[in-house]
């Protein structure tokens, strides 16, 4: 079986939301977001999630790739990088009349939607510089196409592209995952700890941000 990596296109955007929603379907945080959530509302939710991120790339800094079984041309994996960017005044205007903000279907848990991604946009704030650093915002892949090394395929297109620009590379990492991402030569920098048990968990979950210096990791 042989995989190709190739630009994703908004036509892919149900494939993707196939794989995002059984990538973090299982996730500590991330599957208790929308534990009762209609089956079709959430589905909706993710395909306009994605169809915002397409719509709006050009102001986001946004390159977005897939992986594909190059027999069938499957989807199996997807990352999302913000490359550097800068905006023109013009640009700048546009983007601030987007509605770029959440709005949730019944049944979310809203108070730890918003606690999650609140604490995530603070830790970028403090870490990100969006006109120098790369950041890997999303990579999913399909659970039956994992340790294959597709992952892998997408961190070295954006990691490539840093590491010409002499750039760092910021992250947030999965316990899952957070290996992998150690090889690549990203460290630790910070965290987010939340206790779970309120909001229909178990225990403790965490999340990790991490950055990477240009040239760093040997994977």
């Amino acid at each position: 079986m042989s995989f190709q990596v190739l630009p994703a296109e908004p036509s892919d955007i149900p494939d993707i939301v196939a794989v995002h929603q059984a990538s973090w379907e299982n996730d500590p945080i991330v599957g208790r977001l929308m534990p009762d959530v209609d089956p079709k509302a959430k589905y909706d939710y993710d395909v306009d999630f994605y169809k915002r991120k397409f719509d709006t790339k050009a102001l986001t800094g946004s390159v977005m790739h897939k992986v594909v079984e190059t027999e069938t041309g499957k989807l199996v994996t997807f990352a999302k990088w913000k490359y550097p960017y800068r905006l023109t005044a013009e640009q700048q205007a546009e983007k601030d009349k987007l509605d770029l903000g959440r709005t949730y279907p019944p049944g979310t848990n809203e108070e730890l939607y918003e606690h999650f991604f609140g604490r995530l946009d603070t830790l970028r704030k403090k870490y990100l510089d969006e006109e120098k650093d790369y950041f890997l915002h999303l990579l999913i892949v399909l659970p039956s196409y994992q340790r294959k090394g597709l992952g892998t395929m997408l961190i070295r297109e954006g990691l490539a592209a840093a590491d010409i620009d002499n750039a760092r590379t910021y992250i947030e990492a999965s316990p899952m995952g957070l290996g992998l991402y150690q090889k690549f030569g990203w460290k630790e920098i910070d965290d987010i700890i939340i206790d779970m048990r309120p909001h229909g968990g178990t225990g403790l979950a965490s999340e990790k941000c991490l950055m990477r210096e240009p040239g760093a990791g040997s994977a």
